[in-house]
């Protein structure tokens, strides 16, 4: 048995290298000492093989005793019943259902930014690629995997409709998004010495988005960056000067 008194057997979580929402399913599974077995796969495989191993084309998926999850929400609800200590959301129903509205948001409108944001960087050096699955344990030897890195770029920048002016509206509309995450964090909703659904949810963002040294002047005076000391380090980086000086200006000048 495991220390919260749940099953010893491992879950199987799909992932892949440098997923946000992959780290904070992670995170929720140490948390609550809930044993688990990670799958790196290689990217845009997702989308053959996660409708047969976990009934999604997205990450993270979970195989639980045969039942198949896609998406953090969806597991983070499965984790708490699995074991309910700690809990990821609150016990007083007013406070779980602003969680809960934090934790749609983070998940619906913040999370997909850094993604485009990175495919920008990836299109403009797609070596950098690479750094981001440094501690992955991946299917194949890295050397065979180097030449294919510019063609996976583009595939993900198309999946994640990563155009140059959406990227662009990403950047500008960041410091209002934060601003959002650092009034949760001044009235108590997210932030606390134990984080819930929510802080996993937008931390994770967080924590990617400062990987970006292009982006990262504009996260340093954010109380958002708070939320990523419940990660542990995260490997990979895109380097200074990969993305186009304009677009920073414009977040700058928002």
């Amino acid at each position: 048995m495991a220390a919260n008194g749940t099953s010893a057997k491992k879950l199987k979580l799909y992932a892949l290298p440098g997923s946000h929402p992959c780290a904070a399913v992670e995170v929720a599974m140490r948390l609550k000492s809930i044993p688990y077995h990670r799958v790196d796969l290689l990217p845009m495989v997702q989308m053959a093989v996660g409708p047969v191993l976990w009934g999604g084309m997205t990450v993270p998926g979970v195989r639980v005793n045969g039942e198949k999850l896609v998406g953090s929400r969806t597991i983070m609800r499965k984790l708490d019943a699995m074991a309910p200590e700690p809990p990821l959301l609150p016990a007083d129903a007013a406070r779980r259902e602003q969680v809960l509205e934090a934790e749609r948001w983070g998940d619906e409108v913040f999370q997909s930014m850094p993604r485009r944001i990175l495919d920008a960087g990836f299109l403009r050096d797609a070596g950098c690629m690479e750094s981001y699955a440094a501690d992955a344990k991946m299917p194949l030897p890295r050397p065979m995997l180097r030449p294919a890195l510019p063609l996976t770029a583009r595939l993900m920048a198309f999946r994640n409709k990563a155009q140059d002016e959406n990227v662009t509206a990403d950047i500008k509309a960041l410091p209002i998004q934060l601003e959002k995450v650092d009034a949760w964090i001044a009235e108590g909703l997210l932030g606390g010495e134990q984080p819930n659904a929510a802080d996993l949810q937008i931390g994770c963002t967080m924590r990617l988005l400062n990987t970006i040294a292009d982006i990262r002047p504009l996260l340093e005076s954010h109380a958002a960056m708070q939320l990523t000391r419940y990660f542990p380090p995260m490997v990979g980086e895109v380097p200074a000067g990969t993305l186009p000086a304009e677009w920073l200006l414009a977040a700058t000048a928002a």
